[in-house]
């Protein structure tokens, strides 16, 4: 009887049509994904070529108009057959625009074939808020070219890139190849400088991939 009467009761007081379910919620939209940074350390002869090329490896894979390339080297002036500069109307419009927006800011910024360039104080504790603002700023990939011994302000900012690369000769010393892996932040990897002459020449002018850079994780 009891069971009866539960029944009753339900068929009499609960709605013959279920209620209908809540719309679902409307799905959330990602955080933008940020641009991936890598790091150049090495000699001053050796990096801003291979930062380039880097970059340019970089931007093509992301398949973005340009890159940036943040470069440190300190009381090193570029030889006059490697200075990241170009005539007027020899760069593409994405790199105006990233040179553009930085100097905007006050930033020392160039811009070069498919790239743009941040020249970075000398001194590290200025260098370090420069880099800082820069990477704030940056909307496609950035690759850090340290061209020079490695200041401990830049450290917690190197921590934070994906992937890392040290530029060394060939015919380095097995010693030395261990010690600067082992330094390296993120993921590290050892590559040779680019040869002389228009290899260096079309790097720095935006036009070359470096095609053997590693995948970042």
């Amino acid at each position: 009887m009891t069971i009866f009467i539960r029944r009753l009761g339900a068929f009499l007081l609960e709605p013959a049509d279920p209620a209908p379910s809540p719309p679902p919620a409307p799905p959330t939209s990602s955080p933008p994904t940020r641009p991936l940074r890598a790091a150049v350390l090495g000699a001053a002869a050796h990096v801003p070529p291979v930062a380039a090329a880097c970059a340019g490896e970089l931007r093509a894979r992301a398949g973005a108009g340009s890159a940036l390339v943040c470069l440190w080297r300190p009381g090193e002036s570029a030889p006059d057959d490697e200075d990241p500069a170009s005539p007027a109307g020899a760069t593409t419009p994405g790199a105006r625009r990233v040179a553009a927006a930085l100097d905007a800011e006050g930033l020392r910024a160039t811009a070069c074939g498919r790239l743009a360039w941040l020249a970075l104080p000398d001194d590290p504790a200025d260098a370090a808020p420069t880099l800082r603002r820069g990477l704030a700023l940056a909307t496609v990939p950035v690759v850090i070219a340290v061209a020079g011994p490695r200041p401990a302000a830049f450290e917690p900012i190197l921590a934070m890139v994906e992937l890392a690369l040290a530029v060394l000769p060939s015919d380095a010393a097995e010693p030395l190849r261990t010690l600067a892996l082992a330094s390296l932040p993120g993921t590290g990897h050892i590559l040779g400088p680019l040869p002389p002459g228009p290899p260096r020449w079309a790097a720095l002018a935006g036009l070359t991939r470096l095609r053997s850079l590693p995948e970042a994780p």
